[in-house]
């Protein structure tokens, strides 16, 4: 099967692990033929840096082609939200792909694609929305633009798409907002990621204990991101700072921003407990994941809670909709930490330290559910049929 992604503004990075990244690896293991047409940017550092055109072979056999967007109305501005590029519609030609995923709810070229399945009906094309409030048409005259422009791109498509993927109950509730989608064209489909079997759990879990020196009954948790103050990892610090249990150690990756710099940085240097692991790759992230117990995401969310389920963690989290909702959980919640605030994570951490087994069994409840409903393996084979 030919298989085209198209991610105008995912600013695709290789060694990632978000959605296109994983899906892409998956599809490839299962013999389909995959291309990935992006555009110019992608991220070194957690930075987000301009490249340039290319078209080249990934190391899983994937082509990854990176085209610039046409200039529109010789606006940087307009250029970047329309996202329009007018050579999709030649490589949709070269390539006569039988499914399209296309990438975010915004973009001119879902016309294109649409056109293309028109013609050729038995070619399947979805959508995917990761967009919500929390990033996108957060005042009046961006979800306006959002709602005239790109909802006109998207009702001139939707005849044609198969279906449009959500991937929480945050991002359904924004493109119902916006856009007039039929109710049966909506499909929930998790972010997902790599399942870690218990064995390879134990051993990276032994790992990071003779690598730190850590006692055997150790409580491990990290914390990773662009260290911005959406993330709250300076309410993260004092709480943890509160409960003083030498069993706890907390691992933290990511970049901190200048404007956070005197504020993080003297939290951890003031707590032996706290280990600043600097920027790395997702995968290392993904492998030291493996053996932790708890994944601290107090702030914004990020693809990350779903990788740290699918490697045995359970999170800490805010209660976004997308995690009180059903599509999340079949245990009323117990399958997370919900913390909304300094006081509610120092109560956390007193909770764990006082009983540990409450903590081994949100973990068992996460990890359940993760291999039911985020295992990439299964996700990536969604867009093969209508069904």
């Amino acid at each position: 099967m030919k298989i085209l992604h198209i991610a105008l503004a995912s600013h695709f990075t290789i060694g990632m692990l978000y959605q296109e990244n994983q899906m892409i690896n998956c599809q490839r293991a299962d013999g389909h033929d995959v291309t990935i047409v992006t555009d110019l940017w992608h991220y070194e550092r957690g930075n987000l840096v301009k490249g340039e055109e290319e078209d080249t072979i990934m190391d899983n056999g994937a082509r990854l082609i990176r085209w610039a967007h046409d200039r529109v109305m010789f606006s940087d501005l307009w250029t970047e939200k329309i996202q329009k590029c007018r050579r999709v519609k030649g490589l949709l030609e070269e390539l006569q792909p039988d499914t399209i995923l296309f990438h975010g709810m915004c973009g001119y070229e879902i016309m294109d694609a649409a056109d293309y399945c028109k013609k050729h009906p038995e070619c399947l094309l979805f959508m995917d929305c990761h967009e919500d409030y929390s990033d996108s048409a957060r005042t009046f005259l961006s979800k306006a633009f959002y709602k005239i422009i790109h909802g006109h791109y998207i009702s001139k498509a939707m005849p044609e798409v198969d279906k449009v993927l959500y991937i929480g109950a945050d991002m359904k509730a924004w493109m119902n907002d916006l856009y007039s989608i039929p109710e049966e064209k909506q499909e929930f489909l998790a972010p997902g990621g790599t399942i870690y079997t218990l064995e390879q759990q134990k051993q990276a879990r032994q790992e990071i204990i003779n690598k730190y020196s850590l006692p055997m009954d150790a409580i491990i948790m990290a914390h990773s991101g662009k260290l911005a103050a959406t993330k709250r990892t300076e309410e993260l610090l004092h709480a943890f700072s509160k409960v003083q249990d030498p069993r706890m150690a907390l691992f933290i990756f990511g970049s901190i921003p200048e404007d956070m710099e005197d504020v993080i940085r003297p939290l951890m240097e003031a707590d032996s407990r706290v280990h600043f692991m600097g920027w790395k790759v997702n995968k290392e992230i993904e492998e030291f994941l493996a053996g932790t117990d708890l994944y601290c995401q107090p702030g914004t969310q990020s693809s990350t809670f779903e990788t740290a389920m699918c490697c045995g963690c359970v999170n800490m989290t805010y209660p976004w909709d997308s995690y009180t909702d059903a599509t999340y959980t079949d245990c009323d919640g117990q399958n997370y930490f919900f913390v909304d605030g300094e006081e509610d994570m120092v109560a956390v951490f007193k909770q764990i330290t006082d009983n540990p087994s409450i903590l081994d069994q949100a973990k068992a409840k996460s990890y359940a559910y993760a291999q039911l409903t985020f295992d990439y393996q299964v996700i990536s084979r969604r867009i093969y049929t209508r069904g």
